[in-house]
């Protein structure tokens, strides 16, 4: 019976809405933004050669990192406590030790080296060059093992850490490249929608992967299992980012529009099905927090950063961020969310719920451990 009745309370315990920590001025605007989990620190672009790096633990920037010129994206290993920055106008990529804090090495990669993802489990580092190749870079040597001539215009990498399968958009010949991990070698070519300037969403659990067709009125679908060809998902044109949660099987795909507010479709993962239509800001940023089942959705052309309920689709609570709430990254070990703002970063602490439409513990414990 004590038992029953502490369960039975456990269940009725009070949730709290997502807040304002704090917010960290720090040298200019702040672009791409990452966290390593594993050391409670976030990193992000500022400027066109420097990454600032901040403490989890004291919200304050530890040190300004000078990379090479055109700083653009990040990739995080958690493993090996390294983190990578493409730099456009260098053709090259920069690594930083995260214990030093310095970096420790410059590669030569391709012309215009744009997205970057890591593959933890190898210790390899894919990089998307627009001059039309794909560099696999060695995390153990910092030496190329691998150059992909693919032609078009590479522009964006994901990973999925269990498969060892790498997507690449190419938005020169709006297509899919499929990099098998271990041969290094791009396995199949896949026609989608015009212009995939985005991130490619996976859901690791289902191997499925969610393509955002900036010029186009539909999304691609790859079954990661059997990637034949794109199976077009119908949405509105100008997709500007795409968001999974592995967790309760929703996609989010934001649609910015060049007049008026833009919007939100909710997915279903099962069916591809289309479960809501919000109304967001015109330009806007989204970030999934799947430990939580919250979205949160920013607005470049305000203070705000609307946090939504992944189970209801209501929105909980907006919430004053610096100014212009931009990029976003999450660290999984301490439910923070990062928003990178104008000359500073807003520290979002984020809470669980119960009963938030989640599938079962030891699920969610698994997926935690991959951050």
């Amino acid at each position: 019976m004590t038992n029953v009745l502490k369960r039975s309370t456990q269940l009725k315990a009070p949730s709290k809405l997502p807040q304002v920590l704090a917010i960290v001025p720090v040298s200019t605007n702040v672009g791409d933004i990452q966290t390593n989990s594993a050391t409670n620190r976030v990193y992000y672009v500022q400027g066109d050669n420097q990454v600032g790096i901040l403490s989890g633990v004291t919200n304050r920037v530890i040190r300004n990192v000078k990379v090479g010129e055109g700083a653009t994206y990040l990739a995080v290993n958690t493993r090996t406590n390294r983190i990578y920055v493409t730099n456009f106008r260098d053709r090259t990529v920069s690594v930083i030790d995260g214990k030093l804090n310095r970096v420790i090495a410059t590669v030569s990669v391709g012309l215009r080296p744009y997205g970057i993802a890591v593959h933890r489990g190898s210790n390899r580092i894919y990089v998307a060059n627009l001059g039309g190749t794909i560099s696999v870079i060695d995390g153990s040597t910092n030496r190329i093992l691998q150059t992909m001539n693919v032609g078009g215009s590479p522009a964006l990498v994901s990973v999925n850490e269990r498969t060892n399968y790498i997507y690449v958009t190419n938005v020169g010949k709006n297509s899919l490249h499929i990099v098998n991990g271990k041969t290094l070698q791009v396995s199949k070519t896949i026609k989608v929608g015009r212009n995939p300037i985005i991130v490619p969403g996976i859901n690791s659990t289902s191997n499925r992967i969610y393509i955002a067709n900036n010029l186009s009125r539909f999304a691609s679908l790859i079954l990661g299992n059997a990637p034949e060809k794109s199976i077009p998902i119908q949405l509105g044109s100008l997709q500007s980012e795409v968001a999974v949660n592995p967790l309760t099987n929703r996609i989010y795909f934001t649609s910015a529009q060049e007049e008026g507010r833009g919007k939100l479709y909710v997915l279903r993962g099962e069916t591809n099905r289309i479960l809501e239509t919000l109304q967001i800001p015109a330009f806007s940023s989204i970030l999934v927090n799947p430990l939580t089942n919250h979205y949160f959705i920013g607005d470049f052309d305000s203070r705000n950063l609307s946090a939504y309920n992944g189970q209801s689709n209501k929105l909980l609570t907006t919430l004053r961020t610096g100014e212009s709430a931009g990029n976003m990254a999450l660290n999984t070990r301490t439910n923070r969310v990062y928003v990178g703002n104008t000359a500073s970063i807003t520290v979002v602490q984020d809470y669980p719920i119960a009963n938030n439409g989640m599938r079962t513990l030891p699920l969610l414990a698994k997926h935690a451990r991959l951050g």
